[in-house]
């Protein structure tokens, strides 16, 4: 099985990924913004996207190979193309995937982000231009199951 968390800067997908994989037997977490991390670093770069995504075929491949068998993995998709796109590459691997996009108030959101970092403006901006974004988006397709994650603790 594949679990794929999605959602703008701050929403909790990494405690998200972290708390399901201490849930879930024989698992492996990929954290996108880790495993993607290169310089220079283009947001749409389709070759840096296509690298990244070809990277978890491979990790996944090789977990496999090792016994794992459920895996999370935390990533911003903001578009539905790009979600396809990465099911379409993991599919040979595992047709159990299971998408889901987190939401939050903005408000509550943006006192995540100013709790975890102590240089946040960048994801303060970032944040609410990417709400719009996959808001919008999720009229298009889909973008993950959405899960409003207000209020809630992990």
């Amino acid at each position: 099985m594949i679990i794929i968390i999605n959602g703008s800067v701050g929403v909790g997908k990494t405690e998200t990924s972290w708390e399901l994989l201490s849930q879930l037997d024989n698992a492996f977490m990929l954290d996108g913004d880790h495993i993607g991390a290169v310089n220079p670093f283009e947001i749409y770069d389709q070759d840096r996207v296509d690298y990244l995504y070809q990277t978890f075929a491979h990790l996944i491949s090789w977990h496999q190979e090792h016994s794992y068998r459920t895996f999370v993995i935390n990533y911003v998709f903001e578009q539905p193309v790009q979600l396809a796109w990465l099911t379409e590459t993991l599919e040979p691997l595992d047709v159990d995937i299971h998408c889901f996009w987190l939401t939050c108030d903005e408000d509550e959101q943006a006192k995540r982000i100013e709790a975890r970092s102590v240089d946040h403006a960048w994801d303060l901006k970032r944040f609410v231009e990417l709400n719009g974004i996959m808001g919008a988006a999720s009229k298009t397709g889909s973008i993950g199951q959405n899960i409003d994650t207000t209020g809630k603790t992990i």
